[in-house]
Formats: structure tokens, sequence, C-alpha cells
């Protein structure tokens, strides 16, 4: 339970608050328990000097029962427990309730001790405490009684008090209305706490943690490399919407970019399974024909030599070196084809002014790579490779069938953004209308044709008999920013 975040939330949030709620009834509870403690010790003063007020006349008169009357009906008063006359020695005058001072107090007794000073003189005082018998507390105030001129027939003028009236008042009442309050208080902030917590956890269920489990399947299948898992989203209205419309987002690009890994491994194995399949053709047209030439012509020389015929076995002879030129021609150029290859970073005018220079040296037709104002081409993921090979197709067929003197590479990009790849020769050409039979050679057209096809270009091958050959292909570009 305690892993769930709606309780995280709820108690992380809602204890701090139970405590500090709890902690401030306490506080509360205190603090009016000091006031009412001052309210009642002030109103204790307050009351003695009244009550002196009141006994003033009935002392002056020295008449015991008026002030005894007196002390009686002060006792009778709701708040007062006892109020009794002391002399100063803390010897029992006068009291309503004369029981209630047996044991007669002392000085050190409390409340005694409390109203004199360390001289030992009377003082008005006034203190909150609980005696020995009594289990609840009181305000015990004392109020000196001075000695008037008109004392002095009776007293001795020097004595400055006379004694001290002292009154007991009830705290009961009070005390129990300020626990009261305090459990009130305490149960209150308990409630509110706990609704504070209800309140959290159904907002937090709701808000987040409802939302956050949306998340949990999508996730694991993403996890599990379903790169096609999505969560629902409705409208972005808060920061866990910003992050599952990022997530999606996210998931989107990457699984574009596996769809783009995975044609281009499947563009790369079939141009690998492509170029396996030229190479047997290749092998099987040119190489294994001839060498099953050379083999008859040898045998042809063997026997006109035998039959002393030299002419016409060096005839044989020069036709056989003809033979094998052409076979070693064929291995070299299939050796370069497998050789050049786009590599990270290069472009494909670069690779093909390359290639072209090796074409020329070893077929010993002149050819050249022409770049009309085009610059550094960026083409489609995978197209330079294909384009390569059209070209090393297209100048393998002009080297063995065009018997051209000349050939042109010719790159330029028009004004639909499209770049233009033209190959042309000033060989022998063609009809390309004609029905090649399955006796004649197709050049590789079909090959051509369909690597372009593959990479969404048009492929078209303009010849005419004694007019050279041109193979011209043409494929979109991407917009600048485009990835």
């Amino acid at each position: 339970m305690l892993r769930s975040i709606r309780w995280k939330i709820a108690l992380g949030i809602a204890l701090p608050v139970l405590i500090s709620l709890i902690g401030f009834s306490i506080a509360d509870y205190y603090r009016r328990n000091d006031l009412l403690a001052i309210m009642a010790e002030n109103s204790a003063v307050e009351m003695g000097e009244m009550t002196r007020g009141s006994l003033r006349h009935a002392m002056l008169w020295n008449d015991r029962e008026m002030i005894r009357n007196a002390l009686v009906d002060i006792g009778d008063q709701g708040s007062v427990l006892r109020v009794a006359i002391f002399d100063q020695d803390a010897r029992l005058k006068v009291s309503d309730h004369p029981a209630d001072f047996e044991p007669a107090p002392t000085l050190q007794s409390p409340g005694c001790v409390e109203c004199h000073t360390s001289t030992g003189t009377l003082d008005k005082f006034s203190i909150i405490l609980k005696l020995p018998n009594s289990s609840d507390p009181m305000v015990r105030s004392s109020t000196p009684v001075y000695n008037e001129p008109e004392c002095y027939k009776c007293h001795d003028p020097n004595q400055e008090t006379l004694g001290v009236i002292v009154t007991d008042y009830s705290l009961t009442g009070l005390t129990n209305q300020i626990n009261k309050d305090m459990w009130i208080d305490v149960v209150a902030s308990t409630v509110i706490a706990l609704a504070f917590i209800v309140t959290l956890y159904i907002a937090a269920h709701f808000l987040i943690v409802k939302r956050v489990e949306r998340l949990r399947f999508p996730l694991k299948r993403y996890a599990q490399g379903d790169l096609s898992a999505r969560i629902a989203l409705d409208a972005v209205n808060d920061e866990i919407d910003d992050l599952i419309f990022a997530f999606n987002k996210m998931a989107d690009a990457l699984e574009g970019e596996a769809q783009l890994k995975e044609l281009a491994n499947n563009a790369r194995y079939s141009a690998v399974k492509e170029e396996r399949h030229r190479l047997a053709r290749e092998l099987h047209d040119s190489t294994a024909q001839i060498l099953g030439y050379v083999r008859n012509k040898a045998t042809a020389v063997r026997m006109l030599i035998e039959q002393n015929k030299l002419p016409a076995a060096a005839a044989e002879l020069r036709q056989l070196d003809e033979a094998a030129g052409n076979v070693f021609a064929d291995l070299r150029q299939a050796i370069l084809d497998l050789k050049t290859d786009i590599g990270e970073g290069q472009n494909i005018d670069s690779v093909l002014t390359e290639y072209v220079l090796s074409f020329e040296r070893y077929s010993d037709i002149p050819t050249e790579v022409i770049n009309e104002g085009v610059g550094e081409i960026q083409v489609p993921l995978g197209s330079d490779l294909q384009l390569l090979r059209i070209v090393q197709e297209a100048l393998s067929n002009v080297r063995k069938h065009a018997g051209a003197t000349r050939a042109t590479v010719t790159l330029q990009v028009n004004d639909q953004n499209m770049l233009v790849l033209t190959i042309r020769d000033n060989g022998v050409g063609f009809n390309p209308q004609d029905d090649f039979s399955e006796h004649k050679p197709h050049f590789g057209l079909e090959t051509m044709s369909e690597r372009a096809s593959a990479i969404g270009a048009s492929f078209e091958i303009t010849s005419k008999p004694g007019q050279g050959t041109q193979v011209i292909v043409k494929l979109p570009l991407m917009d600048k920013g485009e990835i």
C-alpha cells in the first residue's frame, strides 16, 4: 500500500497538516490556560480589594459578628470557595468556613509563604495552587489590611499592616471548559486532516495515478520491442499530457527510423542479391562462353599444328588472344564494380568521377563526368548506390556492345528539383523497341530499369542504329531541411 503514489501524496501532505493542527490546538490550550490564570489572578486581586472595602466599616467598629456575616455573604458567591481574615502572624481571626483551616496554616503553608516578601512584609498576591486535601486547582488571593489612623486606638501605630484577607476562588468550571475546548479542537483537527487525506487520495488517484497507470502497458510493450505501442491522448491539458504527447512523438520518430533502417537493410540485401545474380550472369554470358570458345580454339590450333598448317594455326591463335583480352577486360570491370562503393560522407558526384577515371583506363574508351552546376548533391538514403550500379551497368554495355569511341556521364538538376543522370555514347546504337528473343542479349536493360524503380526514379533509354545510345534516369531530390 505504501508503494502507492496515492498514499504517499495523501499521507505525506496530510500527516504534517494533522500534526500541525494538533500542535496548534495544544499550544492554544496552554496559551488559553495561561491567559485564564492571568485573568483569574487579576480578578481575584480586584475581588479582594472589593472584599476589603465591604469589610472596612465592620473592621473599624471591630464588630466580629458583622465581619463574620459579611464573610458568609461573600463566601456564598458562586465562584468563592472560602474567605478568611488572618493576622500578620498567620493566625485565623474570622472565616466563613473555619473547618477548612484546621489544622491552622503557618507562614510556610501554600498561599501563606507566597504572600510574604523576603522581609516578611505582607503584600497583595494571587496564586493558582492545589491544596493537599483538594483535587481541583483554585486561585488564592491575599489582600493586606492596612493600619489606618482610625485603628490606632486599638493597634500599634508602628504596624504597617494588621492582617490579610484570604479568598479562595474555584477554577473547576473554567479548566473543564478549557479542557473540553482543547479536545474539541483536537477532534476537529483530526476530522479535518482525515477529510484532507481522503480528498488528496481521490485527487491523486484521478489526476495522477489513474493516468500514470495508462502508461504502464504501452511502455511495457515498447520496452519489449513493440515500437507501434502508443498511449491514448485526448487533449494536451497538463504536464502528464505533455509527457504522453512527447512519448508518442518520440515513438513515431523511432518507428519511422526503424522502418527506414529495415527498408535500407532490405534494399542492401536486394542489391547484394542482384549483384550476385549479375556476376553469375556475366560469368555465364561472357567468361564461361569465352573460355569454352578458347578451349575449342586451342584444340583447333593443336590439330592445325599437327597437320603442319602453321598460317591457319597462327590465325586461330590471334582469335584466341582477342578472346583472352575480352575475358581479361570483363574480369577487370567486375573487380572494379565490386570494389567501387559509396562510403559514409562521400558524394555521388565524386564517386562517379573516380569510377569513370578507372573505367577509362582499362577500357581505352575516353569517358568523362559532366556536372552541370549541381554542386553537392543530396539524394535519398540508399539511392546513391543504385545510381552507381546503373552507371556501371550502362558503361559495361558501352564497352561490350556499343563499339563507341567516347562516352559521357552527365549530372544536372531540372526545374522540378529532380536529378537527371544521363549516360551517353557515340556507338552503333540499336532499336529499343525490338522484341529481344531469349537468344539475343538484353544488355542489362531490365536490371537498370528495376534499380531505378526501386528508388522511385524513372528510367528511359533512347537509341537508334548508327546514332549511339542515351540512358536517362530522373530521381526526385529531397527539399532543404528534409532528413
